[in-house]
């Protein structure tokens, strides 16, 4: 469960800003109690903020983080890819990543400095009962990791000045690997670091998103009623597995409200999915079941599928899901019912989390006060991250219409539109 965030000098974010899981109104059934801490955790957090203010750059900063992990020790020889803010004065410093989180029932914190050429340092520490504990510390080219640790495999000779030590993790120790286990399996849907495309993307046409399932394989391995024909491929491992996730998924685009009364997987040796089979989706037409391609169906059908594998995930095992502008191409009455399905302890009983960007105000009367958070654009350019919750009482209370309250602006977060500009330029368009 993730706790917090931190990143600074990554992209338009100068000065580091921190996104904190941890709950201010905690009398909620949706926050959840965390047992290595005296704190009650968010299951869910909103980032508003005029477009060009840094929404996107806060999900940048943590894929590029979660990427970072998975594949430095391969693809990181000669240089690290970072994405330091353009517009830093003075000579340029690292960028730094801190994330706190729990994994196995214990609290870790980790934390990276890198600029182009090198680590300049990384650290893990865990908290068992409270008490910090170095598992291991990195300034550069000197390494320490916990006095007595014994290593499952020949990992530190793999560690280079531009390899992270969490990337040859599986070679380390387990508790070092289980960490680095969570960090690569945040969900980013339809997200990845700028320049960084995934071989594995495989998208049907534009404005179709992608997870890192394959959702289309993941949901005809699903629906299949036949029995499966690769038997050691465990992607659903057992029959009761695949009952369960068919049902959920199915309720799902039915409670899409997307015309939707069931899924068929048929065969055809042209097809795109497993071992040629595709999945059609039926429709209700006047009382008849109708099966549509999916190439025919809508960009709003074709996300909320996109989106079912992720959430099935997620909601089984307690993940994290982060979705870059959550509005795009959904209808806001299924944003919001999303956002419910995270907040609802009897359907997240594991406590997943979900992180999105958006502009829709609307989702704002679904969100506590400590579950919204703001990006605003300094005089400089970087990007300024403020919680809602640490407005004064005044301007914000729980009971507060954050929706109308945020249009109004007493939040920040909007863009400012000189409209005596606007009509200056378009009259002048038109005399010339």
């Amino acid at each position: 469960m993730l706790l917090r965030f931190e990143v600074g000098n990554h992209r338009s974010v100068c000065e580091p800003v921190e996104l904190s899981m941890i709950a201010v109104d905690k009398d909620r059934t949706s926050t959840r109690q965390l047992e290595v801490l005296d704190e009650k955790a968010l299951t869910v957090a909103g980032i508003y903020g005029a477009n060009g203010s840094g929404k996107t750059n806060l999900i940048d900063a943590l894929a590029w983080l979660s990427h970072a992990v998975g594949v430095s020790l391969r693809a990181w020889e000669d240089a690290i890819p970072c994405d330091p803010f353009s517009f830093a004065p003075g000579p340029l410093q690292p960028s730094y990543f801190g994330i706190e989180l729990i994994a196995g029932g214990v609290r870790y914190r980790y934390e990276l400095e890198v600029d182009e050429s090198k680590v300049v340092s990384e650290a893990l520490y865990s908290y068992p009962r409270q008490r910090r504990r170095i598992l291991f510390e990195r300034d550069e080219d000197d390494l320490a990791f916990r006095r007595g640790t014994r290593f499952t495999g020949g990992g530190r000779e793999l560690i280079t000045p531009t390899t992270l030590v969490m990337s040859a993790a599986s070679r380390l120790t387990e508790e070092i690997d289980l960490v680095a286990r969570w960090l690569r399996g945040i969900s980013f849907v339809d997200y990845w670091p700028r320049g960084l495309v995934p071989a594995e993307a495989r998208l049907y046409r534009p404005g179709v998103r992608w997870s890192r399932h394959g959702w289309d394989d993941f949901l005809i391995d699903v629906f299949d009623e036949a029995p499966r024909r690769d038997p050691h491929d465990s992607s659903v491992s057992t029959r009761q597995n695949r009952e369960q996730h068919r049902d959920l998924a199915l309720a799902m685009l039915m409670f899409a409200d997307l015309g939707v009364q069931g899924v068929e997987v048929v065969d055809d040796a042209a097809g795109s999915g497993r071992i040629g089979r595709r999945l059609r989706l039926l429709h209700d037409v006047a009382g008849d079941s109708r099966p549509l391609e999916l190439g025919d169906e809508s960009d709003g059908t074709l996300t909320w599928l996109g989106l079912i594998p992720e959430l099935l995930s997620a909601l089984d095992e307690g993940g994290l899901i982060v979705v870059d502008e959550l509005d795009s191409s959904l209808h806001p009455l299924i944003s919001g019912r999303l956002v419910e399905l995270f907040q609802d302890p009897s359907t997240n009983r594991h406590g997943a989390q979900l992180i999105f960007t958006t502009h829709d105000t609307s989702l704002l009367d679904c969100l506590n006060r400590d579950e919204v958070w703001l990006t605003s654009k300094r005089r400089d350019g970087s990007t300024e991250l403020t919680a809602l919750s640490d407005f004064r009482s005044t301007s914000v209370r729980r009971s507060t219409n954050l929706e109308r309250g945020y249009l109004q602006g007493r939040f920040g977060g909007v863009p400012v539109v000189d409209q005596y500009r606007v009509r200056e330029a378009l009259g002048a368009a038109r005399q010339g």
